[in-house]
């Protein structure tokens, strides 16, 4: 096994970025417009693999950072993790409890309201995430030592968890238990870190066998747009295929629990994972702006539905909400994404920016207070002479070249911190979930995630 810390895997940042994104489109999306239309609904099924994508990644960064090192203290682990997840979802909970216009009086329901969002993640439709990754934070001895034991079988372990979920989604979509607390659980699966075992036992798979997916990915990187434009024919495929030929709604037909999500998820994460290792290569452009974007994603997914609320309510005074829903569909595909998502993943960077410098960062953001100065020109040095760059793993920096390098460098190490991000869907205006329904599937407000 290998001891001490693995190096920083720049890409991820990219990954994140990317994947915020797609979280922040599908809720604007679902919120924004008059109803699930059909040509909605495409988009909906593509953007909400964000759920499945952030999973992974959640267990990715934790298998690769301490899959296969000796000598871990599980309780100082867990207090690590935790101390990054669970006030901000205490202190969200709250604050979407009061954005919803509840109220402290009486005592006895607010403190009902207040439980039932804790226990089950329902305070806003993103939230659910953060009790899942608490149950992946958890667990995560379970998968650590079900990776080692199983080594040298990672296939089928692979081929099973693959079983596993396509039966899973097959019994979600046709609704096939109703009754019992395997009915209870297929009717409110988003909550629950079964309802996600594939996602978290092939991130552990993917960190376990990092150097070789990468140097895999690296060789077929002209696959990556073909595997990309194939995921996204497969799910709007087969989304339509379930609303012209078997008569269901666009709504149902766009969930997130149904088989082909699996294999939507899968091409757009080694899809991304080779744009992510396509960019180290070619000199990481940007590399100071994505890294910030990935290191405020997690506060973005936080905050994001309450700047969504917002500026909703402000469309809605002014009438531009009422122009927008009575638009074309397409021209109303067009204006949310174009207008509505850059202008929310703006202002939300912009908050968690702010937040990030006061005492409340930890649990407003997840991440802890950023103490660093404001950056400021250095006056110029006329004779400095140049540091040499240190050189990045494989995974990290361009592709090596033909030629040797004569003098290999240390590679730096990191501390990855693992905290929540990404990402679900809601089906209507309504911003917390509803109990008796899946966030994927019905036009009450469902569930909406960040990892490493």
């Amino acid at each position: 096994m290998t001891p001490g810390r693995r190096p920083r895997i720049l890409g991820l940042d990219l990954f994140r970025v990317v994947v915020v994104a797609f979280v922040v489109s599908v809720h604007t999306l679902a919120n924004a417009a008059s109803g699930v239309s059909t040509p909605l609904g495409a988009f909906i099924t593509v953007l909400h693999t964000s759920r499945e994508l952030f999973f992974l990644l959640t267990a990715f960064v934790l298998a690769y950072n301490y899959g296969q090192r000796d000598g871990i203290r599980w309780p100082q682990f867990w207090r690590r993790r935790y101390v990054l997840v669970v006030p901000a979802y205490l202190l969200w909970s709250l604050v979407y409890f009061f954005a919803d216009g509840r109220h402290l009086d009486p005592a006895s329901a607010a403190l009902a309201t207040l439980g039932h969002d804790l226990l089950t993640g329902a305070s806003r439709y993103q939230m659910y995430f953060l009790l899942v990754t608490m149950q992946v934070y958890l667990a995560f001895p379970v998968l650590r030592w079900l990776l080692r034991r199983t080594a040298g079988h990672h296939f089928a372990l692979f081929a099973a968890a693959l079983a596993y979920q396509t039966a899973l989604t097959v019994a979600i979509q046709l609704d096939l238990v109703r009754t019992g607390l395997i009915g209870a659980w297929l009717h409110g699966p988003d909550s629950l870190l079964f309802s996600y075992l594939f996602y978290v036992v092939a991130g552990g798979l993917a960190a376990w066998h990092f150097d070789r997916l990468a140097a895999f990915t690296r060789r077929h990187t002209g696959w990556a747009a073909p595997v990309a434009v194939a995921g996204v024919a497969l799910g709007v495929g087969a989304y339509l295929a379930q609303v012209w030929a078997g008569g269901m709604t666009p709504g149902t037909a766009s969930a997130v629990f149904q088989p082909v999500v699996v294999v939507e998820s899968l091409c757009f994460g080694w899809a991304l994972l080779a744009a992510a290792l396509a960019w180290t290569d070619a000199g990481a452009r940007h590399r100071r702006l994505i890294s910030a974007g990935a290191d405020g994603s997690f506060g973005i997914y936080l905050a994001h539905p309450l700047l969504l609320q917002g500026a909703l309510a402000l469309a809605s005074v002014t009438g531009v909400l009422a122009a927008l829903r009575a638009a074309p569909a397409g021209l109303e595909i067009a204006a949310v994404l174009g207008i509505g998502v850059p202008l929310i993943y703006g202002l939300s960077g912009v908050l968690v920016a702010l937040a990030r410098r006061t005492p409340l960062s930890l649990p407003l953001t997840g991440r802890r207070m950023d103490r660093r100065p404001a950056a400021s020109p250095a006056p110029p040095s006329p004779a400095r002479p140049a540091v040499p760059t240190p050189a990045a793993p494989v995974w990290l920096a361009p592709a090596p070249s033909a030629r040797p390098s004569p003098q290999p460098v240390e590679e730096p190490s990191c501390v990855t911190p693992v905290t929540p991000f990404i990402s679900p869907f809601p089906l209507s205006i309504s911003t917390r979930r509803s109990a008796s329904t899946s966030a994927a599937s019905a036009p009450s407000s469902p569930a909406a995630t960040p990892t490493g």
